[in-house]
């Protein structure tokens, strides 16, 4: 798998905020039917991505417990 760089980080004004976090639960909801593959670039690019709120103390540990708590939401 590619590296993630800072070339793939969206940045989107915030009056996009509302359609980003639709897509968001769009992934999470879909998560189990994903392909392997897909889940891990997902998760990759999540840790990585540009966001308005800059430090996310534990993300990681916070993007796999979302996960968990909706499968196949």
């Amino acid at each position: 798998m590619a590296s993630i760089g800072e070339e793939s980080k969206l940045k989107y004004p915030a009056e996009e905020e509302c359609l980003v976090r639709r897509l968001g639960s769009a992934v999470i909801v879909a998560w189990d039917q994903l392909p392997r593959e897909a889940q891990e670039k997902l998760y990759a690019e999540a840790r990585v991505a540009w966001d308005r709120e800059y430090h996310v103390p534990r993300l990681a540990e916070r993007l796999s417990a979302i996960l968990r708590r909706h499968p196949g939401a």
